[in-house]
């Protein structure tokens, strides 16, 4: 209900302080994670360029999509979201965004989609494990190179509970047409059959170095393969990382140090 509103900035700023205050007073070591979660909050809300479009896929209520509009000025929003009440309570909240009410992976078709009762933003593609109040329902999956057009697309979140490697293999030609940087959740577990090694190799292979939130305004020429896997051990580097195209490494640090106000 708060999203969209000045009161439901201040209680996101509220919330990230108040993890970071109980990550300092009883769980040290997870001080890092919660640290960089702020600062690719921070990040992904800031980067978009003005006149060029930001996609954010897994919206869920839209606090990235309202923190987008509010601290950028992109020249569309396009959001997807799987679970139809969601995407047409977004449309309703953002009436400028374009919202797309689907899944996304790497082919076209029809696919179970399991919502979680109980806490939304875990629901996914994935067959849930023991018992829980899920409803299950059917969804459309598309390829994101076939649901968007030809807006020059320079920022992309993907946050979908471990499917993130079937959402980027729908992406090949705008990748390839715009380089973007790619914001996206990868956990510690493997889900549907895709492995972090995969994920790592397929943004190599695409160009693109996989950096944890606070390097993306350094000098860092982003994770090994290896070290990539070791981000995902407990405690947490990070729950969210970038991939930033090698051929846009500067600028993008450049950007990244203007949205975090350092000299």
């Amino acid at each position: 209900m708060l999203v969209g509103t000045r009161l439901g900035v201040i209680a996101q700023r509220i919330r990230e302080k108040a993890g970071l205050f109980s990550a300092f007073g009883e769980k040290l070591e997870n001080l890092g994670t919660y640290a960089n979660d702020a600062v690719a909050r921070q990040l992904i809300q800031g980067l978009c360029l003005p006149g060029k479009a930001f996609v954010d896929v897994g919206a869920h209520i839209g606090s990235v999509v309202d923190g987008v509009l509010r601290n950028s000025r992109p020249s569309i929003v396009i959001a997807v979201e799987a679970i139809p009440a969601k995407a047409e309570a977004l449309r309703r909240r953002f009436p400028s965004a374009l919202i797309h009410s689907c899944a996304v992976g790497a082919e076209e078709g029809e696919l179970p989609f399991f919502i979680d009762l109980r806490e939304s933003g875990y629901s996914s593609l994935c067959p849930p494990e023991g018992d829980k109040h899920i409803e299950k329902i059917v969804v459309p999956v598309r390829r994101l190179d076939d649901l968007i057009g030809v807006e020059t697309i320079d920022i992309i979140k993907i946050d979908v509970e471990g499917f993130e490697l079937a959402a980027l293999r729908g992406t090949e030609a705008i990748v390839a047409r715009c380089r973007p940087t790619i914001m996206f959740e990868s956990g510690p577990g493997e889900v549907g059959g895709h492995s972090k090694i995969a994920l790592w190799e397929w943004l190599d292979r695409a160009g693109y170095a996989v950096l944890v939130p606070n390097r993306v305004a350094h000098d860092d020429p982003g994770l090994s393969r290896d070290g990539f896997l070791e981000a995902h051990l407990y405690p947490r580097r990070t729950t969210n990382f970038f991939a930033v195209s090698r051929t846009r490494r500067e600028e993008i640090r450049a950007r990244a140090r203007s949205v975090q106000r350092f000299a």
